[in-house]
């Protein structure tokens, strides 16, 4: 279940005199990602830490916050994860055979990104059979929540304001 905030009343009233769905939407969508970014940034400042000093790699330039893509209406993701992660299988004929649509795989990053080739976070993320686990990015949204959510508040009431004031 996603958690909920609350104290919108006023800011609910002014998405009604809004109207179009599609502006609220992109108002959220703007403030979901100033929001995040404070998550993203607590995070760059956590695996700022466990990069190696011997490499040109760095963890924390590949950090991003990209909106996830939802199914359904209503509904807005926002996350803060690592250039480079897990892809999924799309829906082609050949993966319906053999029934991987939509699990997911590993992939080796990619040297072009900003960071280098850090296809290794997620061994620093969750750990391995020989490793222990230095997580950087759970902490870092466990840890911001209250903040993001304040960001994500004070932002949406802004973005509709201005929203509002194009009418």
């Amino acid at each position: 279940m996603a958690n909920e905030i609350e104290g919108l009343d006023e800011v609910i009233a002014r998405m009604r005199t809004l109207g179009e769905p599609r502006k609220v939407k992109n108002a959220a969508t703007r403030s979901a990602r100033k929001a995040m970014n404070i998550v993203r940034k607590a995070a760059i400042e956590s695996a700022k830490g466990l990069d190696d000093k011997d490499s040109s790699n760095r963890i924390w330039k590949n950090i991003i916050t990209k909106p996830s893509k939802t199914k359904g209406y209503g509904y807005l993701m926002m996350r803060v994860g690592v250039k480079g992660g897990a892809r999924k299988y799309p829906n082609t004929a050949p993966n319906r055979r053999k029934g991987v649509v939509g699990q997911t795989y590993e992939t080796g990053g990619s040297s072009k990104n900003s960071g280098g080739d850090t296809w290794y976070w997620r061994f620093l993320e969750y750990g391995s059979a020989s490793n222990s686990a230095t997580p950087f990015l759970r902490p870092a949204l466990n840890n911001n929540k209250g903040a993001a959510e304040a960001e994500f508040k004070r932002s949406f009431s802004e973005e509709l304001d201005k929203e509002i004031a194009k009418l």
